[in-house]
């Protein structure tokens, strides 16, 4: 299955500066603001979801150097 741009940070970059471009040739002030308030969410978007990234490499990093045995008994399984 193909993911969406939405779904990752250099998706979400992209429709940004697709938004930034748009909003720098639209000649109407309302137009452009909205299309200015749209690419903020998108790198806001890209931030969160380099942050989200970011954590799960790190947590999974950590999980894969435990001992098996730690690793059960924090997970209530007991060693």
């Amino acid at each position: 299955m193909k993911r969406k741009l939405e779904d990752s940070a250099e998706g979400c970059r992209s429709l940004e500066q697709d938004d930034r471009d748009r909003a720098v040739a639209v000649p109407n002030d309302h137009m452009r603001a909205v299309l200015e308030r749209s690419a903020d969410a998108w790198a806001a978007r890209a931030r969160l979801l380099d942050r989200l990234q970011t954590s799960f490499s790190a947590r999974t990093a950590l999980i894969q150097g435990e001992p098996t045995g730690r690793r059960r008994q924090r997970n209530g399984a007991g060693a």
